[in-house]
């Protein structure tokens, strides 16, 4: 399990090459690329969201149930801040199954593909959504800044918002009524997979 401050900012990009190239430059190492499954958990009248927070089942590599309490320091628009707590799950579907009866239900899925770096202190997160590409940066604030500056990032771009506020962004952007759940098509997912280290 983990008890931990999260400490994050995101970057939307074009393409994740100029940032793994960065990353090897700065003797970055990749550790990990999974498709992740996110399944996030409320009751019938959305009070965790209504209170900011967030209770999220993954599925990767492995199972994880994770609590996101509200934001620590809220109002900075570039690094997020907010108590963390996580831990492996052996059997999702049994969990799921408790969470209902307890009444926190499936409010909204997402899917992302995830590809994970360690650069000194920092975990630099390229996440490939369906709507579009983000570098995550999560470690001390102080250090995601110099992560950033390090990649050929801006903090001055960098957001604290979440992938779902983002979404929403997205969809506005695009003429299109909000929607909370964000999935690639079968095809969608394919590509996503087989992108290659160019993309």
């Amino acid at each position: 399990m983990s008890d931990t401050a999260e400490i994050e900012s995101k970057f939307a990009v074009d393409g994740f090459a100029p940032v793994r190239a960065a990353l090897a430059a700065a003797g970055g190492e990749r550790l990990s690329r999974w498709f992740e499954e996110n399944i996030v958990l409320d009751t019938a009248d959305g009070d965790l969201r209504r209170r900011d927070i967030l209770l999220r089942l993954r599925r990767d590599a492995a199972g994880k149930v994770t609590l996101k309490l509200p934001a620590a320091v809220p109002g900075n628009p570039a690094i997020k801040i907010r108590r963390e707590i996580e831990t492996g799950v052996g059997d999702l579907a049994a969990l799921e199954a408790i969470f209902a009866a307890l009444g926190y239900l499936p409010r909204l899925r997402y899917e992302k593909v995830r590809e994970t770096w360690r650069l000194g202190p920092v975990l630099v997160c390229l996440d490939r959504l369906p709507y579009g590409r983000f570098v995550e940066i999560e470690g001390p604030a102080p250090d995601i800044a110099a992560a950033a500056a390090s990649l050929g990032l801006s903090m001055a771009a960098a957001t604290a918002k979440t992938y779902h506020d983002l979404y929403q962004d997205h969809l506005a952007a695009s003429g299109l009524p909000p929607a909370d759940s964000f999935v690639f098509t079968p095809q969608g997912r394919r590509e996503a997979l087989a992108e290659s280290g160019d993309a």
